[in-house]
């Protein structure tokens, strides 16, 4: 199972970014499609089977799916389908000129689907014991480990590692630079993952820490990484580790898991809200304005640039624009994008539809309200450190999906945990199934006793 996790984790960390193989009818082949496809394979070949694993729930039943999580499924491959019938037509406006989605896009829609979805069939399926579970966070933490040196190395020397090794620079570079110096993007699409993926690592560690080895080694090994996020220069990342620390080191998993399930849900209903005009903009620009201008100057573009991308998805609501930019308002005379998509939610929306949010984000959201509801079992069968492993699963499957909120951050790390948060609700739902039928067990033999001894 290592090799899987491993697997994922060093095709996310060092395959090129924003560089794919594209072939005709199939799908283009980036590096978050290469590593879930090799895992694939990899575990379909059946390598590491002969490995003996220490795990005391490996002869339990395999997690059965839940028939809401099977709906969201097919209605994210269904939404595909009708987001290429609904744009056939080519968009025409002024010099620029956008193709309409043909036939062949529709195999090539559902099979990226697909692929995306590997790791979180692999979490479901592999990952949720908490056996399996702790190597998941040892993994991230020493991952982070790892990646910490080339981030140094670019927070020093400026971001190069990309353009030495694979010959080209992967974004702006303008991004890279903030507050005076550089920010670390290594071999990933923008400084943001690399924060994101810097978090991950961290509250993986922070709960290791709590669990297991509450010793002087792991709290230099906090501290080591608190230095590493600042570095980053990310304050959306820095935020989330700073809210996330004290619940890791401090509340109970029951508190964990309950405001993993409000911020799921706010997430959820976000669009909503900014379509409604009820998200305090304006005071979260007034507050970060003091401090922050340059902050509240780029958060600003981020809000209009959302209110025009959602202007524009309501155009087609239902299975939205499709690809090709369609799902961008264009300047007819230059031709030129009248807008910037950064958020994984209105990019959803606007490419496909109120149809493809709600299954695409529902599926994201729905592991942690089932685990929520089946919180009762959950405290029932595992012990404090256990508990404490999935509740701090579920935060961090969380603060991803803030993070969807002002960018794009959903990447196989994300369908990962989602995938293990799942498999672990529906063992719980497994085991509350056999329980109440031991409890029926028990009272149909106790019916078939008389005298006073079996009814007390």
């Amino acid at each position: 199972m290592n090799a899987a996790i491993w697997s994922l984790l060093l095709g996310y960390m060092f395959l090129p970014p924003s560089f794919a193989i594209d072939l005709p009818v199939v799908p283009a082949m980036g590096k978050y499609e290469i590593a879930s496809l090799s895992t694939a394979v990899m575990l379909w070949l059946g390598l590491g089977r002969k490995v003996v694993e220490r795990d005391p729930m490996a002869h339990d039943a395999r997690p059965v799916m839940p028939f809401s999580t099977k709906f969201l499924v097919f209605l994210l491959l269904i939404s595909a389908v009708f987001t290429v019938l609904n744009n056939s037509d080519a968009l025409v406006s002024g010099i620029s000129y956008r193709p309409g989605m043909q036939i062949s896009d529709v195999v090539a829609n559902a099979m990226l689907q697909l692929i995306e979805l590997i790791p979180f069939f692999i979490g479901f399926s592999l990952l949720s014991t908490p056996h399996q579970t702790r190597k998941l966070l040892v993994a991230l933490m020493i991952a982070v480990l790892i990646y910490s040196m080339p981030m140094l190395l670019e927070v020093r020397l400026s971001p190069q590692l990309n353009t030495w090794i694979y010959g080209y620079f992967q974004h702006e570079f303008a991004q890279v630079m903030r507050y005076g110096g550089f920010r670390p993007i290594v071999f990933m699409t923008h400084p943001i993952w690399v924060a994101s993926f810097a978090t991950m690592g961290f509250i993986a560690t922070l709960c290791l820490t709590r669990a297991f080895q509450t010793n002087a080694r792991m709290m230099l090994v906090i501290c080591y990484l608190i230095i590493l996020l600042i570095l980053c220069k990310t304050m959306t990342a820095i935020l989330m580790a700073a809210l996330a620390m004290p619940l890791v080191l401090m509340a109970s998993p029951r508190a964990i898991l309950s405001i993993s399930v409000v911020v799921a849900i706010g997430v959820f209903v976000y669009p909503v809200l900014r379509l409604l005009d009820f998200v305090p903009t304006e005071g979260i620009l007034g507050f970060i304005d003091p401090s922050q201008p340059e902050r509240a100057a780029s958060l600003k573009v981020r809000f209009d640039n959302e209110f025009i991308l959602l202007t524009r998805a309501l155009e087609r609501p239902f299975f939205g624009w499709g690809s090709w930019g369609r799902n961008f308002p264009v300047d007819p005379v230059s031709g030129r994008y009248g807008a910037i998509a950064d958020g994984a939610w209105v990019i959803t929306l606007g490419s496909r539809g109120i149809l493809g949010y709600v299954a695409q984000f529902g599926l994201l959201i729905s592991p942690i309200i089932i685990m929520w509801q089946r919180s009762f079992a959950l405290f029932r069968r595992f012990d404090k450190s256990d508990l404490l492993m999935i509740a701090t699963l579920t935060l961090m499957l969380a603060v991803n999906l803030i993070e969807l909120i002002p960018n794009a951050t959903l990447t196989p790390l994300t369908w990962l945990l989602n995938g293990t948060i799942l498999g672990h609700a529906a063992r719980l739902q497994y085991s509350r199934a056999l329980r109440r039928r031991w409890q029926r067990e028990d009272s149909d033999a106790l019916a078939k006793k008389e005298g006073l001894r079996p009814a007390l």
